[in-house]
């Protein structure tokens, strides 16, 4: 009787021990986890900005699904070798003139491509219409005098004499080669697959573009991340002055999607961490069983979704991520 008390007592040292490791080592375990899957799950939400921004750029819009964008990544081809390459100053003096030629004027003439700016270089330098060959003129001059300089430093090596010796004296001299923009720039048209251009991976799978990394439905298939884009209003005063709309894009994955089969009870930690003290989070219209919003004593009720995101389809926020 002795010896299966003894035996059972060391099962109940062994069990405790245990389940005091387990407290102990889950939360490590599941951060581990969490932070490793969030990472590739990042990673893909900025090749889908990379992805959306060189559409826009040809389109002047963002793709409203991956169909289009992946199709567009597939098939596009894009202008990739050029001899001259705009200053900052230049640039600047670009968007001015593009401003000056946009009736009415466009919120978005104050963002545009550095591909968009060598175009409308071109266009200035080849215009052959008279009504326009004045205001080119100066146009040019004033890119002119912005010109780049390559400063190339060279050592002068000559023989002098100080108090009556002669020494060898070795200095280094600025050789400037000035080169004016308007016989300088032209672009030669080499045309690449922008999958090529834009990651860097001629392997890089685009089809895999649309899936959330370690996701799963109910059938066992990757899901799709949510993607969106739209065009708003700037704010009154922009609006006022600028005129026009806004494009603008969002694409996420809620955390559930991508970190399910993680540690459960370590995750619903997680996820009431995020809507109580986080900012990672999107909100949802809670409905009743007619599809009506529910109505709280403040108004609408609201869930509160933690997710990943970048982009955002109801304000302009430079496309930015909701990562830390």
């Amino acid at each position: 009787m002795k010896k299966v008390l003894n035996v059972v007592l060391v099962g109940l040292v062994i069990a405790l021990a245990y389940a005091n490791f387990s407290s102990v080592n889950a939360p490590l375990d599941f951060d581990k986890k969490r932070l490793e899957r969030d990472k590739v799950v990042i990673e893909r939400l900025i090749d889908i900005r990379t992805a959306q921004v060189e559409y826009r750029a040809q389109n002047g819009r963002y793709a409203a699904t991956f169909d289009e964008l992946i199709s567009f990544l597939d098939d596009s081809m894009k202008v990739v070798n050029k001899t001259y390459i705009l200053n900052d100053k230049q640039l600047a003096l670009v968007r001015d003139f593009k401003i000056e030629d946009t009736k009415p004027k466009d919120a978005d003439a104050m963002f545009f491509s550095e591909d968009e700016a060598d175009q409308i270089v071109l266009n200035i330098l080849n215009d052959d219409n008279k009504k326009n060959q004045q205001k080119n003129a100066k146009r040019i001059e004033r890119l002119d005098a912005l010109y780049r300089r390559d400063t190339t430093w060279v050592m002068n090596v000559e023989t002098v004499v100080v108090d009556g010796v002669e020494k060898l004296d070795t200095t280094m001299q600025p050789v400037v080669d000035a080169t004016m923009i308007a016989d300088a720039f032209h672009r030669d048209t080499i045309r690449l697959a922008y999958v090529d251009t834009l990651y860097h991976n001629p392997a890089y799978d685009i089809q895999q573009l649309r899936y959330i990394p370690f996701s799963q439905d109910s059938v066992g298939q990757p899901i799709e991340f949510w993607l969106k884009a739209d065009s708003i209003q700037p704010n009154a005063q922009a609006n006022r002055k600028a005129g026009g709309y806004i494009q603008v894009f969002e694409a996420r994955a809620d955390f559930v999607h991508y970190l399910k089969g993680l540690n459960e009870q370590e995750l619903n930690n997680y996820l009431l961490k995020v809507v109580t003290s986080g900012t990672e989070y999107r909100e949802e219209i809670r409905m009743d069983k007619n599809g009506e919003p529910l109505m709280g004593a403040n108004g609408v009720l609201k869930r509160l979704i933690p997710c990943r995101k970048v982009g955002d389809v109801t304000k302009n926020n430079n496309n930015a991520g909701n990562w830390p």
